[in-house]
């Protein structure tokens, strides 16, 4: 996937809130793209629950969609597994994919 085609990034959880950006882009953490595509969207798992909670609607949206998750073993992909490791190296190994990766 070519960083181009991500046409929003957003960023969720109590550990997102907290998220520097700027920061994180500098050391790779997350993709080196224009700024105005990350948003944040706080807490959703608790919003999704209220949601289906209070709404029969919502809730019969929630088991739909449950029922089509699919199991995708990954970790059998060689090629997916050696992208994952090189992923996890802060910052990013691949300088062409974050110009804006600060190293010292």
């Amino acid at each position: 996937m070519d960083f181009l085609m991500i046409e929003q990034m957003i960023i969720t959880g109590g550990f997102g809130q907290y998220l520097d950006i700027e920061k994180a882009v500098s050391i790779g953490f997350l993709p080196d793209i224009d700024r105005k595509k990350f948003r944040y969207m706080g807490n959703s798992s608790i919003a999704g629950a209220y949601m289906a909670l209070l709404s029969n609607t919502y809730r019969q949206q929630a088991i739909q969609i449950s029922n089509a998750m699919t199991y995708v073993d990954f970790s059998s992909n060689a090629r997916f597994m050696e992208e994952f490791t090189k992923a996890q190296i802060l910052p990013h190994t691949d300088a062409k994919l974050f110009p804006s990766v600060k190293i010292n």
